[in-house]
C-alpha cells in the first residue's frame, strides 16, 4: 500500500487537502471519489508525481467531449484498437489548446497500458463520474464503440436543450441590458440639465422626478459606488452559492419557478433517466448506477435526493417504491418506471421516460421564448414610462404655474 496526498474538491465546492492510503493512484482516485471528493492533484508522499495529473483540473467544452465521444466511436466501430483511434484524435488537433492536450494524455496513458476508463477517471472536470462509469462497462463488455455513441448522443441532447434555452433569453436579456444604460445615461447627464432649469423657474418637482435625481446625485458624488455594490453583490453571492446546504436551496427553489423551473427539472431528469437506461443495459447494478447518475446534472436538490434514493436502494426498497415518493419526478413517469420495474422492463421504460422528458422540455423551450419577449418588452416599457414621466411632470408643473 501507498500514501498519496491530494488536493481535492467536494460537491458543494469546498477545497480539500489531505492523504489516502491505496494500492495505486488510480485507485485512491476511485477512492476519494466514492466519498464525494473531486480530485485536482494527487501524487505518492516520497515525491513522486503522476506524469499529467496536475492536469486534471482542466475541463473541455460540451462540444469538445461530444465530438470526442462521437468521433472516438466511429474509429473503434472501425475495428481500430482505443490507442491508435486516440493517435488519429490526437493527430487532428493542436496540442496548444486544452482539447489537444487532454487528448495528447490520454494517448500517452493508454499507450503505456493504462485502461480508457482510468485515465478518464484521473480527470473529472473533463469527464463525469457516469461518463466513466459507462466507458468502464463498455471496455469489460467489449462493446465499448456503442457505449460511446449512446453516449455521445444523450450529451448531445442535453446539449440541445441548454442551447435552446440560452438562444430563448439572449434578445431579452439584450433588450434590458441595453434600456437599463439607457436609463443610466439619461438619469446621469440628461435629466440633471432639466432639473436645473426647472428650479430655476421656482417650479417644486414631483415625487419621480425626485427619486431619479436622487440616484443621479449619489452617482455623481460616489461615481465608484455602482460597481463597488455590484462587484459585492456577486462576489457575496459566489461564496453563498459554495455552501452546499445554500446551494441547494437556492436550486431547490429553482424548480419551482413556474415554466422555467420545469423546463430546468425535465432537462436534468431526461439526461438522468437516459443515462441510468445506458447504465443498467451495460450491467452495472441499479443502485450503483443511480450513484453514477448524480455527475450529469448540476441541481444540487436534485443529486441530493438521488443520494437517498441510492441509500434507499442499499437499504432493500424496491426502485417502485422510491420513485413513487420522489417529489422531483414529474407525476405521469412515477407510474411509468414503478410498472417497469415490476414488469422487469425498467431499461426500456426509463428509455421511454427520458424521451418523454426530451419533448416535454423541448415544449417548456419554446413557451419560455414565446413569453420572455413580451414580459421583457413590458418591463423595458415600464422603466420608460417612469423616465419619461420624471421629465414631462416638471415640464408640466411649469407650464401651469406659468399660465
Amino acid at each position: 500500500m501507498k500514501c498519496f496526498s491530494y488536493h481535492a474538491r467536494s460537491e458543494g465546492g469546498m477545497s480539500l487537502r489531505g492523504t489516502i492510503t491505496a494500492d495505486s493512484a488510480p485507485a485512491a482516485v476511485r477512492a476519494l471519489a466514492a466519498e464525494g471528493k473531486i480530485v485536482l492533484r494527487i501524487s505518492e508522499q516520497n515525491g513522486f508525481h503522476l506524469p499529467n495529473v496536475p492536469r486534471v483540473h482542466a475541463g473541455i467544452s460540451a462540444e469538445e467531449r461530444i465530438a470526442f465521444l462521437h468521433e472516438l466511436a466511429v474509429l473503434l466501430e472501425a475495428g481500430l484498437p482505443v490507442h491508435e483511434a486516440l493517435a488519429h484524435l490526437r493527430a487532428g488537433v493542436s496540442e496548444r489548446s486544452s482539447y489537444g492536450r487532454l487528448i495528447a494524455a490520454l494517448h500517452a496513458e493508454v499507450s503505456r497500458g493504462m485502461p480508457l476508463s482510468q485515465t478518464m477517471e484521473m480527470r473529472p472536470a473533463a469527464f463525469p463520474e457516469s461518463l466513466v462509469g459507462m466507458v468502464r462497462a463498455g471496455e469489460e463488455s467489449g462493446r465499448l464503440d456503442t457505449i460511446l455513441q449512446e453516449a455521445a448522443a444523450a450529451l448531445t441532447e442535453a446539449h440541445v436543450l441548454r442551447e435552446s434555452l440560452r438562444s430563448a433569453l439572449a434578445y431579452p436579456l439584450f433588450l434590458l441590458a441595453a434600456t437599463s444604460l439607457s436609463v443610466l445615461v439619461m438619469t446621469v447627464f440628461v435629466l440633471p440639465v432639466f432639473a436645473a432649469l426647472l428650479r430655476d423657474l421656482g417650479t417644486e418637482l414631483p415625487l419621480p422626478t425626485r427619486m431619479l435625481l436622487g440616484i443621479s446625485d449619489l452617482i455623481a458624488a460616489q461615481p465608484y459606488l455602482v460597481p463597488a455594490v455590484a462587484i459585492g453583490i456577486a462576489f457575496a453571492a459566489t461564496l453563498l452559492l459554495r455552501v452546499p446546504s445554500l446551494r441547494r436551496y437556492g436550486d431547490a427553489l429553482l424548480l419551482r419557478v413556474p415554466v422555467l423551473g420545469m423546463f430546468v427539472k425535465l432537462s436534468a431528469w431526461q439526461m438522468i433517466l437516459r443515462t441510468l437506461a445506458f447504465l443498467l443495459r451495460s450491467g452495472i447494478r441499479l443502485d450503483r448506477a443511480v450513484g453514477l447518475v448524480r455527475s450529469v446534472t448540476d441541481n444540487r436538490a436534485i443529486v441530493h435526493h438521488l443520494a437517498r434514493m441510492e441509500q434507499s436502494l442499499v437499504e432493500g426498497r424496491t426502485f417502485a417504491q422510491i420513485v413513487l415518493c420522489e417529489p422531483y419526478l414529474p407525476s405521469i413517469l412515477r407510474g411509468m418506471l414503478a410498472a417497469g420495474e415490476a414488469a422487469g422492463d425498467l431499461e426500456r421504460l426509463l428509455q421511454h421516460a427520458a424521451d418523454y422528458c426530451r419533448r416535454r422540455a423541448g415544449a417548456y423551450a419554446a413557451r419560455i421564448e414565446a413569453l420572455a419577449e413580451p414580459l421583457m418588452i413590458v418591463l423595458v416599457g415600464a422603466v420608460i414610462f417612469f423616465v419619461v414621466l420624471s421629465v414631462l411632470l416638471p415640464i408640466f408643473d411649469a407650464m401651469d404655474a406659468m399660465m
